[in-house]
C-alpha cells in the first residue's frame, strides 16, 4: 500500500497520535473525512446510517457511482485512495444516547448533523465520557458555525443545547440547503480547529463564518 507524504506540514502539526470520532458521512463530515485523513489522523471512527441519495452528488463527496450504496461503504472506499494510511471504524447507524461509549472512545469527537434533535442524541451519548475535545458543526445555507467543547468546560455547552429546538430554527427552501463550497470551507474550519488542538492550543469556542459576506466571528477561546 502506497503511503501518504505528510512532511510538507510536519513543522505545523503533527496529528500522528490523535484518532478521531466522526459523526455523520454527509455534506460536511465526508469532506472533514478525507481532511483529516490528509493531515495524518491515523484513525477515524465513522458513524452515519444513511444512503447516498442523488441529490447528494453535487454537493457532498460523492459520486453518481454511489448512490443508493451507505454512505460510510462509499466514504470507505475514497479514503483508500485519498488517504490509504487512516485505519476506518465503520459503524452503518446513528448515534445516540443509547450508543456505548465503547465503540466511539477517541480524544475528539465530532458531530456533523442536521438537526437539533441529532446532535441532542449525541451529546447524550458523550456529555459525561472521557473526551478532550467535543466539535459541534453546523451549516445554514451559507452560514457554518463550529462549537469547540473543552472536555474540563462542557456546562456551557449542555446548557445551550437543552434550551435549543428544531421549531425554533427557520427552514431553508429545498434547493438552497447545500453547496459544495460551503462543505469545502466547514471541512477546511474544522481541520484548522483539530490542527488547533494537536498544537496545543485553544479553538475559540464558537466559531461562525458568513461564508459569502467573508465575516468571521469568533468567541471564547
Amino acid at each position: 500500500m502506497k503511503k501518504i507524504d505528510h512532511t510538507r506540514h510536519m513543522g505545523i502539526f503533527d496529528a500522528s497520535t490523535w484518532p478521531v470520532t466522526l459523526i455523520g458521512a454527509g455534506g460536511i463530515g465526508a469532506l472533514t473525512a478525507i481532511t483529516l485523513g490528509k493531515m495524518g489522523v491515523p484513525a477515524l471512527i465513522l458513524f452515519d446510517g444513511d444512503r447516498v441519495s442523488p441529490e447528494n452528488t453535487a454537493t457532498q463527496f460523492y459520486s453518481p457511482f454511489d448512490v443508493e450504496r451507505y454512505k460510510l461503504a462509499a466514504l470507505h472506499e475514497h479514503m483508500a485512495v485519498f488517504a490509504p494510511d487512516t485505519v476506518l471504524q465503520i459503524n452503518n447507524f446513528r448515534v445516540d444516547g443509547s450508543t456505548p461509549w465503547s465503540l466511539m472512545a477517541s480524544p475528539i469527537v465530532i458531530s456533523a448533523l442536521d438537526s437539533i434533535e441529532a446532535r441532542k442524541g449525541v451529546w447524550e451519548a458523550i456529555k459525561d465520557k472521557s473526551w478532550m475535545w467535543y466539535l459541534e458543526a453546523r451549516m445554514g445555507a451559507e452560514v457554518f458555525q463550529l462549537h469547540a467543547v473543552n472536555g474540563d468546560d462542557r456546562n456551557w455547552y449542555d446548557q445551550m443545547l437543552a434550551s435549543q429546538d428544531d421549531s425554533l430554527i427557520p427552514d431553508e427552501p429545498c434547493t438552497a440547503k447545500a453547496t459544495i463550497y460551503t462543505a469545502c470551507i466547514a471541512a477546511g474550519q474544522i481541520g484548522k480547529t483539530v490542527r488547533q488542538i494537536v498544537a496545543g492550543e485553544n479553538p475559540p469556542q464558537l466559531l461562525i463564518h458568513d461564508i459569502v459576506k467573508g465575516a468571521i466571528i469568533q468567541v471564547g477561546g
